[in-house]
């Protein structure tokens, strides 16, 4: 939980701020286990230098499908959120996110990392956890700079969301990449409904290949609203 309590100003903005998010969001993201996991066809030196790149698409990819992007004080904390019944991996907005060029980039075994591996583990924990409910808001990806970690921004952010879930009587689905965020989360209310590994046996928990390796694991989260809940 976070040490400073203090207020911070959270703002919603349109999906015309695709382009600055995926560069907000793109360096907090450098040792993320599951975004090294995906990216490892790459020599150390491509990965960082595909990254602004890769996370542009992912950022389009939300912004076709409805996204809503929320930051604290000033982008100090950034969020992406996915409305009830969209997807990052919507086939109709592939060809125009750019994921052909993540295709190119990566090869087969690099999108297969990215649309299989992942995908489908996240996709059967959330069948297994929402019991055919499809109607959720997804925390596609929240990021704070080093900078201002420990004021509690991303779960402000969070917690904006969950009065408006409550409002709707609708569940945050999320996943956890490392144990710090897990207990963010859990903080804000989320419970671990399943986990899943990437890459066990030849990767590494921080995402790096490595033979024997545990591989990285992910938490799969799940926030409901109780009845006359206080969220704010």
């Amino acid at each position: 939980m976070a040490s400073n309590n203090t207020s911070a100003q959270v703002t919603t903005h349109d999906t015309d701020h695709h382009v600055h998010v995926a560069k907000t969001l793109s360096p907090l993201f450098v040792d993320d286990p599951p975004v090294r996991f995906i990216l490892s066809s790459l020599s150390e030196e491509a990965r960082l230098a595909y990254m602004d790149d890769y996370f542009g698409t992912l950022v389009k990819a939300a912004a076709l499908n409805s996204a809503e992007f929320v930051e604290a004080n000033d982008w100090d904390c950034t969020a992406v959120w996915l409305p009830p019944g969209k997807r990052i991996d919507n086939p109709w907005t592939w060809w125009s996110a750019g994921f052909v060029g993540c295709l190119w980039k990566l090869g087969v075994a690099g999108c297969k990392r990215m649309m299989i591996d992942y995908q489908s583990a996240s996709d059967k924990c959330k069948h297994q956890a929402l019991a055919g409910m499809e109607s959720y808001h997804y925390l596609f990806l929240v990021g704070t700079k080093v900078s201002a970690r420990g004021r509690g921004l991303a779960s402000q952010i969070i917690r904006k969301k969950q009065a408006q879930a409550t409002k709707e009587g609708l569940p945050i689905w999320l996943e956890a990449t490392t144990e710090r965020s897990r207990d963010v989360y859990k903080g804000c209310g989320f419970d671990v409904v399943g986990t899943f590994k990437l890459g066990e046996g030849h990767f590494a928990s921080t995402g790096d290949k490595e033979d024997g390796g545990p591989g990285a694991t992910i938490w799969a989260m799940l926030w409901k609203p109780e009845k006359d809940e206080d969220v704010m």
